[in-house]
């Protein structure tokens, strides 16, 4: 641990490895846990987590992160960002490694004796969280909106499985990694120079003149072989395959609200600064009869896994039929073809869709492993799907692929003919600018034509110029008179040149400049941060 410790400047520290030292066996929880319960999930370096815990402390709070970033809120965002995998191949994999790098982050703050109190919890909530709202005539005063906290706690948060407790987790390891990240940037200096210059290269206006040369110009004379279009398919053919489809039977457990009870009651409405009145006598009875309504069909649906699992899944139509239920049977579908009965249901206690949900079932030897657990959707509503059939990915025969096959040989056949053109268009203007000769007439000799384009800014679109940030960026470091590098533009190449460069001056740069190096500084932080979790997790035992 120490010696890995070496590899981020500042680290090592006598004060950091006296409290490293101190608290190095204080994280008993990898050997002595008290589990949740359920089936376990997920094992992290030994200790196993059940599918609550997962959720929790994986997507759902995940989605939380989200929910709680704002440009008012740019501590949570950033900490969103940094625990991020870029690496991940999928959603499931993404969901995974979050969690896995938040048990990391709360095991290392123990390590490093990194405990943020309850006070530092709640100091975050009401000063730096998105309910910390800016007046809007001051900006450095904030206030606190408590009705908008407690709103979120009691009528947001429970739809995802959560409560407040998370809410205080999150907020923990946020601070934590805020004090880590610090700690791991340490003698990482920023050169205000470097920062300078490349704000003064974003800020400047330039002129540019450019000769456009078309992609469809060159891949609408290629013609290819049967030959060459075979040989193309054969050399990739297993990028060439069909979707994943599947079938399944479903149902939807809907609450029979009794007559009168169908909708709920508007909430009565508070005054300005008084607490919101209590509902009337009539609008309690309804709420009670509904709350009613939708436990009885949670309990229906409890009861029907309880038989699903007793008949190993045998008595699903039965079970259903008995509870007056509707069983719905699909087609063979892909994740892109989903019938528009199931895209319209959205679960509401998971940030998954219905789509990733049904397609990420994997089937074992049980024969429950083919039913869904039974999602809570919509407002009230239950759900629980069996696969019955599957139609898996294989790759395309070369008739099923032609078509596909013949547009990609053409544009990737297209492209190397542009490249040639423009690689010699670029030479030739090149000579004659040398030779003195304007833009215009270079391009004209090069078979081109030429385009001009005022000074314009970075961030500002012309009109009639798509591609103008494509050539900002390529003009940014290039002196005026000369070729930038060949420009890559939306439907092809081009061959530009700078006009004039115009250095905009502006009253607050030197605040700019200042904010410039802050966020630098935050970006170092993070980059040491996720150097740091990469090898940590890099290194963990996670199955």
């Amino acid at each position: 641990m120490i010696e890995n410790l070496r590899k981020y400047p500042g680290v090592i520290i006598a004060a950091l490895v006296a409290v490293f030292i101190g608290f190095l066996l204080m994280d008993s929880q990898q050997y002595f846990r008290n589990g949740g319960g359920g089936s376990k999930v997920i094992t992290v370096d030994n200790v196993s987590y059940d599918e609550g815990e997962f959720n929790r402390i994986g997507p759902a709070s995940r989605a939380l992160t989200q929910q709680l970033s704002s440009y008012q809120a740019m501590t949570m965002y950033e900490f969103s960002m940094a625990m991020a995998d870029n690496k991940a191949a999928s959603e499931d994999a993404l969901e995974k490694s979050f969690f896995t790098r938040r048990i990391l982050l709360q095991r290392a703050g123990k390590q490093f004796g990194i405990e943020p109190s309850v006070e530092e919890i709640q100091t975050f909530i009401r000063e730096r969280s998105v309910f910390a709202e800016t007046n809007p005539t001051d900006p450095t005063k904030k206030s606190f909106n408590k009705e908008g906290y407690e709103g979120f706690i009691l009528n947001r948060l429970g739809k995802s499985g959560m409560s407040e407790k998370d809410v205080y987790q999150l907020v923990k390891d946020v601070l934590t990694y805020e004090k880590l990240s610090e700690l791991l940037a340490i003698g990482i200096s920023v050169d205000k120079e470097k920062v300078k210059a490349l704000y003064q290269a974003n800020r400047q206006k330039i002129g540019i003149s450019y000769a456009n040369l078309k992609l469809e110009e060159f891949s609408k004379k290629l013609t290819p072989t049967e030959e060459e279009l075979k040989k193309y398919w054969e050399e990739r053919k297993d990028s060439y395959k069909t979707e994943n489809r599947r079938k399944f039977s479903y149902v939807v457990g809907t609450p029979k609200y009794p007559a009168g009870a169908e909708k709920a009651p508007t909430p009565p409405t508070a005054e300005p600064g008084k607490p919101a009145p209590e509902p009337s006598e009539a609008d309690k009875k309804i709420n009670e009869q509904r709350k009613k309504a939708e436990l009885e069909v949670a309990a229906q649906m409890d009861d029907l896994f309880t038989h699903l699992d007793e008949s190993k899944g045998g008595s699903f139509e039965d079970e259903v039929k008995n509870l007056g239920w509707e069983l719905k049977v699909t087609d063979l579908f892909s994740s892109t073809t989903m019938p528009e009965e199931l895209m319209k249901l959205t679960p509401r206690k998971t940030d998954k869709t219905i789509e990733q949900l049904l397609f990420t079932l994997k089937v074992t030897s049980d024969p429950l492993s083919k039913f869904s657990n039974y999602l809570a959707i919509g407002e009230a509503d239950w759900f629980v799907a069996r696969l019955d059939a599957e139609e898996e990915s294989r790759v395309k025969t070369y008739e099923e692929a032609k078509d596909e096959v013949r547009k990609q040989w053409i544009e990737e056949k297209g492209r190397e003919e542009m490249k040639k053109a423009a690689d010699e268009a670029h030479k030739k203007i090149k000579e004659a600018i040398a030779a003195k000769k304007s833009f215009a007439d270079a391009a004209k000799d090069a078979g081109l034509s030429s385009i001009t384009i005022d000074p314009f800014g970075n961030g500002e679109n012309p009109a009639g110029h798509p591609d103008a940030q494509a050539f900002f960026t390529a003009a940014q470091y290039t002196n005026p008179g000369e070729l930038t590098e060949v420009v890559t533009t939306a439907d092809g190449s081009a061959v530009a040149l700078v006009d004039k460069r115009e250095i905009v001056k502006d009253p607050n740069f030197d605040s700019m400049l200042s904010g410039g190096v802050d966020q630098t500084k935050r970006s170092i932080r993070i980059q040491a941060f996720q150097a740091w979790i990469n090898e940590r997790y890099e290194l963990a035992k996670i199955q």
